[in-house]
């Protein structure tokens, strides 16, 4: 495959996942604005077909046609193959943009990026550990338990990319506790030799619904929680949800209530901290007295 078929099948895949739904029409006229596209020449019918085809036998992501809706084109998932999707399409994403930027030189300075080396270390490893169904060793750099481990015999179960860094989840080996490994904090992780059996019922999508990233206590339930989001902040939430219950379930000239079902963690209640006075906690009270009792503690060390 060359380097500007493999542009333009993440392209495609790109254009369809942006919109959500599209014409073959739509499509081409979008191709022929495309920088990729040098002599704006229309995506024929025949060439886009082939292209849905390849995409699909090379990358596994379908797009689809919705016939009878007005034969729109759209990312097809369900079930499970939803996350895989949305996981391929990132990946594709991060390849094609690696790509553009080893091909610019005078614009490469104006490209800025946070990036961390050592926040993928021992990913590659664990994945393979998946694979192989065997157990990984990690020499973590902060105490995990109680007894203040920080050597661990892990069952990895999934890894999760959240806010800037790469998340190993698993299980202590012969224990049912869940652990979270930050990967920029292990300071070595090697693949065993050591058998497990994954649990095949268990879904790190339905693991994951009822906690704010990787905030995780199994021993603690979920509430419902409403938020109070000022007009400064709102529209934030609405195009970048804070957690899939969101729900805005009243909205005013000034404000909006929005609704969530989760457990409120150490790391959701720093999110609301981080709005300032355009987050107010509604319900429930304990929370609400909880967050009044740290914006007290707060204030009263600006007051000395």
């Amino acid at each position: 495959m060359t380097s500007d078929l493999f542009k333009r099948y993440v392209w495609l895949i790109d254009v369809v996942n942006q919109a959500g739904k599209l014409t073959y029409e739509e499509i081409s006229n979008l191709w022929e604005r495309s920088p990729l596209n040098e002599d704006r020449s229309p995506l024929a019918l025949r060439t886009f077909h082939n292209h849905r085809e390849v995409v699909e036998g090379l990358f596994g992501i379908k797009i689809a046609c919705n016939r009878k809706g007005g034969n729109y084109y759209y990312i097809a998932e369900s079930g499970e193959s939803k996350h895989s999707s949305k996981l391929k399409i990132w990946m594709l994403q991060t390849l094609s943009n690696s790509h553009a930027l080893s091909n610019i030189s005078s614009a490469q300075s104006r490209v800025l990026a946070n990036v961390n080396p050592d926040e993928k270390f021992g990913l590659a490893a664990t994945i393979e550990a998946m694979e192989l169904g065997v157990c990984v060793k990690i020499l973590n750099s902060v105490p995990m338990t109680a007894d203040h481990l920080t050597e661990f015999t892990i069952e990895p179960y999934c890894v999760r990319f959240w806010g800037n860094s790469w998340y190993l989840l698993g299980k202590r080996h012969g224990k049912d506790d869940m652990l979270v490994f930050d990967f920029s904090r292990i300071l070595n992780l090697d693949i065993s030799d050591i058998k497990f059996t994954y649990d095949e019922s268990f879904e790190p999508v339905k693991f994951f619904k009822n906690y704010y990233g990787m905030d995780v206590d199994p021993q603690l339930e979920p509430v419902t929680i409403r938020l109070r989001i000022g007009d400064g902040t709102r529209d934030l939430i609405r195009t970048q949800q804070l957690h899939d219950s969101q729900k805005e379930v009243m909205a005013d000239y000034d404000s909006s209530i929005f609704e969530y079902h989760l457990v409120p963690g150490e790391e959701f209640k720093r999110r609301i901290l981080s709005m300032g006075d355009d987050a107010e906690v509604v319900s429930p009270q304990e929370l609400r007295n909880e967050m009044a009792e740290r914006i007290r503690r707060m204030s009263e060390k600006y007051a000395r």
